[in-house]
């Protein structure tokens, strides 16, 4: 087998895993839509749709990213088929587990699927190592440390849900949910986004990898980071604070550094750049804001509107901009070049409906929030039910 040949088999493997995750990541993405209309009609907590969509559609979406930037980027051979399988399915069901037991108040069926998706976290962590262990180049090692931290951060956070799920440590609720919250959304969530923007801003605009001294300096921060904001089941809402000022630093340390040294390249990016620039740009405000209040004592409902544009303008937009890229990708590169045109067409229209819908939520206009996300969500659907399926191996990413 020649060298072309095995980097075509790699990367088919690779875009496997991912097309298998993004499709259990979309079943989930239904369910926190359908589940967030249930809300705004009947009434009640957010708790299920927020869940349903990080726990559920990111989580899934971020496990295969992941392993699929991990195989091709570290030109390192993909894991046997049972272990991304095994991970994805063990992380779905103990998420549904997870979402059902506390609908019904179950708290054997939230445990278990705490433990399921436990599981499931482990097995990406293995996999990911495994892959770089026997890579042919080591430029995404940085990258995969972040990966591996915000794995270690989600661990300590999904353990915590569960032990609060399952009504234990009730002395300590509030102080175990603070910490929970900042480990997984900050943590998890974030400290991947940071490891993965040095490489896919550019990949975005067509550009190779770039970074420097700020992508070492933000996993410092990060590193700091994560083991301050677990510092605050003991020392408090302080510490909390000050690992999440450290968070949005990494953040903003890589953002800057990627954009300044792309220049004008990076408009070459189109909408997926531009969507994970301005996402970016919500979670560090949000993390701001949270972390002024968490100092001041003033610390907010558990689903407050900040909380709610960060996931929806932060989180969603750098998702879904993600995917803008990604998905002409995995259609194979037959039409690459006419499914990327279909994406980036009046990239005005997702832009001014994703933040105007943010807006409208920070601001108390229900009515604008909910006509901009459902447009936004309707434009996306439209875009990709219209993309077409290509023949043969897919591009690198």
């Amino acid at each position: 087998m020649t060298l072309e040949e095995r980097r075509r088999r790699r990367v088919a493997s690779s875009h496997r895993i991912a097309v298998s995750a993004f499709r259990l990541a979309g079943v989930f993405g239904l369910i926190a839509g359908g589940w967030s209309v249930w809300v705004l009609i009947g009434g009640g907590t957010w708790w299920g749709p927020i869940h349903a969509f990080l726990l559920g559609t990111v989580s899934l979406a971020i496990a295969g990213a992941s392993q699929m930037f991990t195989i091709t980027w570290s030109a390192a051979p993909a894991p046997r088929a049972w272990i991304p399988a095994t991970q994805r399915w063990s992380h779905a069901v103990g998420a549904a587990a997870v979402l059902l037991g506390m609908a019904v108040g179950s708290t054997g069926a939230v445990v278990l699927g705490g433990v399921a998706v436990l599981m499931g976290m482990s097995l990406l962590a293995f996999g990911l190592i495994g892959a770089v262990r026997h890579s042919l180049l080591r430029r995404f090692d940085l990258s995969l440390r972040f990966y591996l931290l915000g794995i270690a951060c989600a661990v300590v956070g999904v353990t915590l849900g569960v032990v609060m799920g399952a009504d234990l440590g009730a002395d300590h609720y509030f102080r175990l949910r603070v910490v929970h919250g900042h480990l997984n959304l900050v943590g998890f969530v974030g400290f991947v986004i940071v490891g993965t923007l040095p490489t896919i801003l550019p990949t975005f605009a067509h550009h190779r990898a770039v970074s420097g001294r700020e992508a070492v300096i933000a996993w410092r921060l990060a590193l700091v980071a994560a083991v301050t904001i677990t510092s605050g089941l003991a020392l408090g809402d302080t510490a909390v604070a000050v690992g999440t000022f450290l968070a949005v630093g990494a953040l903003v340390a890589v953002v800057v550094g990627v954009v300044v040294r792309l220049g004008r390249t990076g408009a070459g990016g189109g909408l997926p750049y531009l969507q994970v620039v301005v996402g970016c740009a919500w979670l560090a405000a949000w993390a701001v804001i949270d972390g002024v209040r968490l100092l001041t004592g003033s610390i907010p409902p558990t689903f407050d509107r900040w909380i709610a544009a960060a996931i929806l303008a932060g989180v969603g937009q750098i998702l879904l901009g993600s995917l803008a890229y990604l998905l002409p990708v995995l259609a194979g590169p037959a039409r690459l070049g006419r499914n990327f045109e279909r994406f980036d067409s009046r990239r005005w229209l997702p832009l001014a409906l994703a933040n105007g819908a943010a807006v409208g939520i920070v601001v108390g206009a229900p009515a604008i929030a909910i006509a901009g996300f459902a447009l936004w969500l309707a434009d996306f659907s439209r875009r990709l039910v219209s993309l077409e399926r290509g023949t043969g191996a897919s591009a690198s990413p």
